[in-house]
């Protein structure tokens, strides 16, 4: 095998469009391992779209891009598991399972990897804890308040330790001290390794992590901020 590669995003010439509406003109980007990643720009920029293209869920017809060295263009839609497994989301409207407690929610993508249930509960109580919703972990997700509901969205991302960490205006049901404890948590998650891109409305919110760079999606162009 090769020397991993440095960039865990190495994108070249990106051009994405849906019908006759260009979202991204020519763009390239790169992400080193361990960065952490502020994208901003007004709703209807391309913020979701991009997060979509580095998880492999929406096709790239026109240039390059790497994911954790993989190589999204080419990856069969039957092989996007492999991406998974090194790539987490979390969305913009939760994708929880409603009708299931906490709990199973948090711990459904480490069942899928086979841990050992020993190996489940420690993940799942630390980050139950780290997100302070410990309490809610019996819980019908259904009956939970959006927050609530984020929350538990942002532990299940976090809690197979993914390499890469996309998260699509999570903070965007959250009042400012949770927002600012949730970019205090994804801090910590950053400084033991893990990438995180953080699409926002809210670029003030990097003000809070050391050492992050901001781009803004403007014009189908990414420009550093």
């Amino acid at each position: 095998m090769g020397l991993e590669n440095k960039s865990i995003i190495d994108i070249r010439r990106l051009f994405f469009s849906f019908g006759d509406r260009v979202v991204f003109k020519d763009v390239s980007l790169s992400v080193e391992r361990g960065e952490f990643l502020f994208i901003t720009g007004p709703s209807g920029s391309g913020k979701t779209t991009l997060l979509k293209i580095l998880h492999g869920e929406l096709p790239v017809k026109t240039g390059m891009v790497r994911i954790a060295d993989i190589d999204v263009r080419r990856l069969p839609r039957s092989h996007l598991y492999k991406l998974r497994q090194r790539v987490s989301m979390v969305y913009q409207d939760f994708m929880v399972l409603e009708e299931a407690s906490v709990e199973k929610n948090v711990s459904l993508p480490l069942k899928v990897r086979f841990l050992s249930g020993v190996e489940i509960r420690k993940r799942v109580d630390i980050v139950l804890r780290s997100l302070k919703i410990s309490h809610l972990r019996r819980e019908i997700c259904g009956t939970l308040s959006g927050g609530e509901k984020q929350r538990v969205a942002i532990a299940r991302a976090i809690v197979v330790n993914p390499e890469l960490l996309l998260a699509d205006e999570p903070t965007g049901n959250l009042d400012e001290e949770l927002s600012v404890r949730l970019i205090k948590i994804l801090g910590q998650f950053n400084r033991h390794g893990t990438t995180v891109v953080f699409a926002t409305h809210n670029p003030s919110l990097r003000n809070w992590i050391k050492g992050t760079r901001l781009l803004k999606i403007q014009g189908g162009r990414l420009i550093e901020g």
